[in-house]
């Protein structure tokens, strides 16, 4: 059962943020929502610091910003503002210097909310699903976040920034992405000696043969042809266990 004098005792406004939702139950499923996007959101935000594309940056932050205050995070909610203002006005300095505190921000908000829900990210491991469709990255989180901890994103770039700043377990990951698409991920996984330690599903739905013959260049676990099952899903959990326990035969 979730606790909520665990969120009073580390100042989230409950009772504010039942104002907007009227009842625990829409509030906790919006919560569990805000938990699940807060990483991918946090690399889309380092992506566009790095291009110093300060438009994106503010409209993202202020994103974050909102859903913060609507779910009572309320101090959380000033420093995403803080650095909104700074993304408007352009000022790439204060934001460079301080990002850290966003990242902060962020990791205290996932750890207090995977407490309250009862999920202990340090015993799931991370699964990242890359994929630019919501409708996806929804039905593969619902059936597979049981057994981890699920790290989304929308686009390779996002893609590479998690897996830059996280330990991966597995990935499953769409071909066909906006910006750097799932073959550019290839070939990072390849360049920084990845391919062949973590397990890669590929998701996608263009099954031609040039396609999953480019894809079985690489040492990939397997193909996850759209649209797909429960039942097929949970034949990939099968064989991302396997993928481990084989050096332990």
């Amino acid at each position: 059962m979730n606790n909520v004098e665990l969120l009073k005792a580390n100042n989230v406004d409950v009772a504010a943020a039942l104002e907007l939702w009227g009842d625990m139950d829409s509030y906790n499923e919006s919560l569990h929502e805000f938990k699940d996007t807060l990483n991918s959101k946090l690399a889309s935000l380092e992506n566009y610091k790095n291009a110093s594309d300060w438009n994106n940056y503010a409209i993202l932050v202020h994103s974050m910003k909102s859903e913060a205050k609507y779910l009572g995070f309320m101090k959380d909610a000033e420093i995403f503002l803080d650095h909104e203002l700074k993304g408007k006005e352009g000022n790439g300095e204060y934001i460079n210097n301080n990002f850290n505190t966003v990242c902060a921000t962020v990791r205290k908000i996932v750890t207090l909310l995977n407490t309250y829900f009862g999920e202990s990210s340090s015993t799931k491991k991370n699964l990242l699903i890359a994929d630019d469709s919501n409708i996806i990255l929804n039905f593969l989180e619902k059936n597979m976040s049981t057994d981890f901890n699920i790290l989304r994103a929308t686009n390779g770039n996002d893609t590479l920034s998690l897996l830059a700043n996280n330990e991966i377990y597995a990935i499953l990951l769409d071909l066909n992405m906006p910006g750097l698409d799932g073959f550019a991920v290839l070939n990072y996984l390849k360049e920084h000696d990845l391919i062949e330690k973590i397990p890669v599903v590929i998701i996608t739905g263009d099954d031609t043969e040039e396609t999953i013959k480019k894809a079985f260049t690489y040492p990939i676990l397997d193909v996850l042809n759209k649209p797909f099952n429960e039942k097929s899903i949970n034949s990939i959990l099968i064989s991302i266990k396997n993928f481990y326990e084989k050096d332990t035969i």
